[in-house]
């Protein structure tokens, strides 16, 4: 199980996700899936999501599956004694390890979000977050004042007025007509930041979001057009 911990993202989605810098888009041009797996202890807790909504459950073993170089992860709701073959869920995968003994890359068959279809996915050298902070949003700009904003690959949002330690919105529901930074729910717990961002050509866009609730709706012009530096 060791050799299967981390982060792993499907490729199509990481794909889009860089050509477009936005999350809303790459999730419409064919949604993606996220499986992460770390151990807890002596359990190995597993977390599937396609960004609107998430399954945890428990890896109870790996096997071999009936293809050389293929396997299954057989998956419960929970990892206790005496658990029933009934219970049990499998995840077939595929893979090859590198010269160095490691999974860069494994073909999963996802059985809940991407209905069995094998796919190929991507393992993160990072967090999920870290990856998407940098590969959307992470840079240093000036407004067309010469002011300073600044937003982390770590998740710290630094705007000429405050700062605020911020997480990316991967759920396409989120906002009608933009993409969102909000403040992190598990490191800023009492944050209410909530912008509204679009790229235009080589410029981020910030905007104003209006509404209470979701799917929130950004002001049609934006508050401050900036260049990276």
């Amino acid at each position: 199980m060791k050799d299967l911990e981390g982060t792993w993202i499907s490729r199509d989605y990481v794909e889009r996700l860089k050509a477009s810098r936005s999350p809303s888009e790459a999730a419409r041009k064919g949604g993606g899936v996220a499986i992460k797996i770390q151990r807890e202890g002596p359990t190995y807790p597993i977390l599937i999501t396609n960004f609107q909504r998430a399954i945890l459950q428990a890896v109870i073993d790996v096997q071999p599956d009936i293809k050389p170089k293929s396997y299954r992860l057989a998956i419960a709701k929970e990892d206790r004694p005496a658990i029933s073959a009934s219970e049990l869920t499998y995840m077939r995968f595929r893979g090859e390890r590198d010269a160095g003994g490691t999974f860069k890359t494994l073909s999963i068959s996802e059985p809940n979000f991407a209905k069995g279809k094998f796919l190929t996915y991507e393992r993160l050298a990072g967090g999920l977050e870290n990856f998407v902070n940098a590969t959307v949003i992470a840079g240093r700009y000036t407004d067309a004042e010469g002011k300073r904003y600044e937003f982390t690959e770590a998740g710290e949002a630094v705007l000429p007025d405050r700062k605020f330690q911020y997480e990316v919105s991967l759920d396409p529901k989120a906002a009608i007509n933009c993409d969102l930074i909000e403040s992190h729910r598990e490191r800023e717990q009492q944050g209410r930041e909530r912008l509204g961002f679009r790229w235009k050509g080589e410029h981020l866009q910030l905007f104003k979001v209006v509404g209470s609730k979701a799917p929130y709706k950004c002001e049609a012009q934006p508050f401050a057009v900036l260049s990276q530096q």
